[in-house]
């Protein structure tokens, strides 16, 4: 068996491998996520996030059409940290239509959060201030002094992943940053691609496979 043909095989036995992360993440109406895990990572409403086991920080605010002008308002942003693994969840926010609710909900974080069966699910929750008027906010700077702060919400400012470790597969899905490079991006990618194909472009790949292997 030739080098190549060894690695083939290898590629195409990792291709049902499922991914790292398994926390799903639905976003409700209104909710928006700003961060996750200290890096700027925006997702919308409707939207959902897949993300790694464990304990995970996210920024997210809410965003809504309020008073009989229904202009759009986005509340404070929130510092949400949950530890979750191998489950889907939803975290929405209560119907907001005043600013008397906006005001509330800024002040109690009403924010809701449940596993596919209907069951809530404990997280934490704080406001993260901003300091002065700021037209465009830093989240992951942001979210590094909040942690150094020790505030309710915070983790561990060592457990923290960098913009530089931080790694995306084609699916949006958060990688192991601890992952050997050539055996998680290489055979990701290439599960990746090989569930995009139709069925004739994987009939061609199954015949250039089984032709390398002459």
């Amino acid at each position: 068996m030739t080098r190549f043909t060894r690695i083939t095989r290898l590629m195409i036995a990792l291709l049902p491998l499922p991914a790292l992360a398994e926390v799903q993440l639905t976003l409700g109406s209104c909710v928006n996520v700003q961060a996750v895990q200290g890096s700027e990572q925006t997702a919308s409403s409707g939207q959902s996030l897949t993300l790694a086991n464990g304990t995970q920080q996210l920024v997210v605010e809410c965003t809504t059409e309020i008073g009989r002008e229904e202009i759009r308002e986005t509340s404070d942003a929130f510092v949400v940290r949950v530890s979750a693994e191998d489950t889907e969840l939803k975290l929405s926010a209560p119907g907001i239509d005043t600013r008397h609710e906006m005001a509330n909900f800024n002040q109690q974080g009403s924010w809701q959060l449940i596993d596919d069966q209907g069951r809530a699910v404990a997280f934490t929750a704080d406001v993260l201030e901003k300091e002065g008027f700021q037209l465009v906010r830093d989240y992951p700077q942001e979210l590094a002094a909040y942690n150094r702060s020790g505030a309710i919400a915070a983790v561990a400012v060592r457990a923290q992943t960098t913009g530089a470790e931080l790694q995306m597969n084609p699916e949006g899905s958060l990688l192991d940053p601890q992952a050997d490079p050539d055996q998680e991006m290489v055979s990701r990618m290439l599960r990746y691609w090989y569930l995009k194909a139709d069925e004739q472009t994987r009939k061609e790949w199954d015949r250039w496979v089984d032709s390398s292997n002459r």
